[in-house]
């Protein structure tokens, strides 16, 4: 592959990764960014399949008084791997303040994701998040 056939398909992924966490943020897993069999690592619970992680991205989207703001902070890309940081800002039906922010390491096959590995301040996470299903179910 040429220089200038890497940059293209780099540049590609690239507007495909912001893509993903665009409409990631607003709790959709848009089939057209998707690899078929697409998994997702995520701290605590290790590497999921689709409809597992997608159960996730729904349960959490359930919780918020109105969808969470996903914003970009940064992507580096190369090739088929691209990097983005993105803080996530949300409240919380039961009136807490989700605020973390993410780093999303994508791997990506024929311009689609294939594999998504989610880092983010799980401690955060357990006290807002945590607490709020805990609540939710009356332990």
């Amino acid at each position: 592959m040429s220089g200038a056939e890497h940059d293209v398909r780099t540049e590609a992924n690239r507007a495909t990764a912001i893509r993903f966490i665009e409409r990631l943020g607003t709790g959709v897993l848009d089939d057209a960014l998707l690899a078929p069999d697409p998994h997702w690592w995520v701290p605590g619970m290790g590497l999921l399949a689709r409809e597992k992680f997608e159960g996730f991205v729904i349960g959490f989207h359930a919780l918020c008084a109105e969808p969470p703001v996903m914003t970009i902070l940064g992507v580096t890309a190369d090739g088929d791997r691209v990097a983005v940081e993105a803080r996530c800002d949300a409240q919380l039906r039961d009136g807490a303040a989700y605020h973390n922010t993410y780093h999303f390491l994508l791997e990506f096959e024929d311009g689609k994701v294939k594999l998504a590995k989610e880092y983010n301040d799980t401690r955060h996470s357990t006290e807002t998040v945590g607490a709020s299903l805990a609540r939710k179910s009356g332990s």
